[in-house]
C-alpha cells in the first residue's frame, strides 16, 4: 500500500545525534510533539513505553515514538549503549494525521527490511561524523530511504494497515499537503492567503482552519518560517550581505526581514554571518 506521494514528501530533521550513554544513567518519561526515531546501534538499554514495564533492548533494535507516546530510557549498572536519535518534522502519510506513522508499537519488527534500516543508521553516524560537503543533504536523501524501509516492513508486519483518517479528513490533508509543497517551492514570490486560497478553489477562511489544524500556525506563519530557514543557511553559508539574502527570500525590505528574523531565531541576521563577512 502506498502511503506517500513522492511530489510533497518532504521530511525535516530536526536533530540527529549518536550519544554513549553511560552506565546507571535514567531519563526522565517525556513525550515529543513530533517523531522521534530511536535505534540502538551498540550495547544494550533499558526502556519504559508508556505504561508498559521496562523492557531490555539490544543493539539492533529500532524504536519510531510518535507524538504523545511516553518513554524513557535508563542504564543499569555495567552497561552502556551507542545510540542514533533523529527528531522529524513535515512528515505527511497519505491517510494519516501529520507526523504519524502507522506503527502498534514504538518497538519495530521490520522482517527483511530491519538490516537495512541498520544499515542506512550507520551511514548517517558515518555522515554526521565527517561532516563533508553537502552532508546535510546526504543525511535526508539516507533518511528518506530509511523511513521507505520502515513503512516496507510495517506494511509487511501488517497487510492490514489502512488509513484512519475520513475521506474528508484525507482531503484536506490533500488541501494542507498541497499548500506545504506550494510554499516550499515559491517561497521567493509573492504570497498571499487569498491566492493560495484561490489556486484550490477554496475559501481564505477555511484553508487557514484546516492549515492550523494540521501544522499548529497560519499559511502565512508558515511561509515566514520557510523564507527565515532558507535565510539563515543562505547566511551561514554563501557570500551574500543581508539585504541580497533579504531579497533572495522574498523580502522587498531588509529592516522588516532583519526584524522577524530576531523574533524568531532571537538573534539578528549580521550575528549569523560568518566573521569575515562582517
Amino acid at each position: 500500500m502506498n502511503l506517500v506521494n513522492p511530489r510533497t514528501f518532504n521530511p525535516e530533521i530536526i536533530y540527529l545525534f549518536d550519544p554513549w550513554t553511560q552506565a546507571e544513567s535514567h531519563g526522565e518519561m517525556h513525550h515529543h510533539d513530533f517523531l522521534e526515531i530511536s535505534i540502538l546501534l551498540e550495547g544494550e538499554s533499558n526502556y519504559h513505553f508508556n505504561q508498559e514495564p521496562a523492557r531490555k533492548i539490544r543493539a539492533g533494535s529500532v524504536m519510531l515514538f510518535n507524538p504523545g507516546v511516553d518513554h524513557c530510557e535508563f542504564q543499569l549498572p555495567g552497561t552502556r549503549s551507542h545510540q542514533l536519535h533523529i527528531g522529524l518534522k513535515n512528515i505527511s502519510l497519505e491517510g494519516f494525521t501529520r507526523n504519524v506513522f502507522p506503527n502498534k508499537h514504538p518497538l519495530l519488527d521490520l522482517g527483511q527490511y530491519h538490516h537495512q534500516v541498520l544499515e542506512k543508521a550507520w551511514q548517517l553516524v558515518k555522515e554526521s561524523n565527517e561532516e563533508r560537503d553537502e552532508f546535510q543533504l546526504i543525511q535526508k536523501a539516507l533518511l528518506i530511504e530509511m523511513l521507505v524501509y520502515i513503512l516496507r516492513g510495517l506494511n509487511d508486519e501488517d497487510s492490514n494497515v489502512v488509513p484512519y483518517l475520513s475521506k474528508s479528513q484525507q482531503r484536506q490533508q490533500k488541501i494542507v499537503n498541497y499548500t506545504i509543497y506550494y510554499l516550499e517551492n515559491h517561497y521567493k514570490e509573492e504570497i498571499t492567503l487569498e491566492k493560495l486560497a484561490q489556486d484550490q478553489f477554496l475559501s481564505p477562511t477555511y484553508l487557514s482552519k484546516i492549515f492550523k489544524e494540521a501544522t499548529g500556525m497560519s499559511p502565512i506563519n508558515y511561509l515566514i518560517e520557510i523564507r527565515l530557514k532558507r535565510a539563515k543557511d543562505m547566511l551561514k553559508n554563501d557570500q551574500l550581505t543581508i539585504k541580497e539574502v533579504a531579497s533572495a527570500v522574498g523580502y522587498q525590505d531588509a529592516y522588516h526581514f532583519s526584524k522577524s528574523f530576531k523574533k524568531l531565531y532571537g538573534i539578528s541576521p549580521s550575528g549569523i554571518l560568518p566573521k569575515f563577512k562582517h
